[in-house]
């Protein structure tokens, strides 16, 4: 690759007129800009194709780790341990791909009953900005991800 060094002095750009001068400059910022917009690109793509990924990857406490021992209710209220209709949450969290599809599909969660899978949706339908698993249940909730 050629520098303007190698550039016999009468090509040199101190040596040509202004407005050539010019026109160089604006060319090599144009070509700088251009090359920003490809890596952009390129660097934005294999993140949309990461967050489809982790939106299914993604876990929801039920309920959140800060209600220890606590129960969720038939209407998805987060309730005192052995309170009439509730449920045991779940012992581990509940992975995204399962809640896209009892969500979606009406699909139970592997070894819960409906009942308890529809108690655990109503709580995670519940879900607001802060809470633990609110980031997962939004990013499913994405077009384009159901």
């Amino acid at each position: 690759m050629r520098n303007e060094d190698d550039q016999p002095e009468a090509e040199r750009p101190d040596a040509a007129a202004p407005e050539e001068a010019e026109t160089l400059q604006t060319r090599r910022a144009m070509l700088r800009i251009g090359a920003l917009g490809t890596a952009a690109v390129v660097t934005v793509r294999p993140g949309i194709a990461h967050a489809a990924v982790s939106a299914l990857t993604c876990q929801i406490p039920v309920p959140q780790s800060s209600q220890p021992n606590k129960w969720i209710k038939n209407n998805g209220n987060v309730v005192n341990p052995n309170t009439a209709n509730s449920y045991k949450p779940p012992s581990s969290p509940l992975a995204g791909e399962d809640v896209k599809n009892s969500l979606k599909y009406g699909t139970n969660y592997p070894g819960y009953s409906a009942q308890q899978t529809d108690a655990y949706n109503k709580y995670i339908k519940k879900l607001t900005i802060g809470k633990q698993g609110y980031t997962c249940y939004a990013s499913l909730q994405s077009p384009g991800r159901q």
